[in-house]
């Protein structure tokens, strides 16, 4: 006659002395423990993330319209060097006095740092009055470069989640 479950489980208990189950209450305790500290840290980062979005939805705002100097339709032709100088000015006075602190690495990398840095290479070597079309272009496409990793940051040009066969995708079958 073959033993039930529970005369297995009884006789191993007997046979470790009952220390089997202290350890296992004790392994499902600490476990219990770890989950609730992880909950706890995800609700902690998202309550962050969910912050610093709407911190650097306010700063960027200003930062934005800056960017607008430079359209790439229609061009502004008297668009010149000296304002190009100020515009410099302001994107400083913007990272040092609002938000140059919650801008990411990748934003400040590939964003804020090389639109300055055209900027000074355009005055240094530029010969004043109106920006010519190689150095408006130069420009402009850092601007446009800041704006997408602004976006970015704050997730605003996500696409809306679809999910399979949503409408939408049964039309590209």
């Amino acid at each position: 006659m073959q033993p039930t479950l529970t005369e297995l489980l009884t006789t191993v208990l007997v046979a470790v002395g009952g220390g089997g189950l202290i350890i296992a209450a004790l392994v499902g305790w600490l476990g219990k423990v770890w989950a609730d500290r992880i909950a706890h840290a995800l609700r902690l980062g998202g309550e962050i993330d969910l912050d610093l979005r709407k911190r650097r939805i306010e700063a960027y705002a200003t930062l934005w319209r800056m960017t607008g100097l430079l359209p790439s339709a229609p061009r502004d032709p008297g668009v010149d060097h000296q304002a190009l100088e100020q515009l410099g000015h302001a994107l400083r006075a913007w990272y040092y006095d609002v938000g140059g602190f919650l801008l990411s690495r990748d934003a400040h990398d590939r964003g804020y740092g090389p639109l300055q840095g055209t900027i000074a290479t355009v005055l240094r070597d530029g010969v004043g009055g109106p920006l010519t079309a190689s150095e408006y272009d130069a420009v402009r496409k850092r601007l446009s470069a800041l704006r997408a990793c602004l976006t970015d940051d704050i997730a605003s040009r996500r696409g809306p989640r679809r999910l399979p066969g949503a409408l939408g995708e049964l039309d590209a079958v």
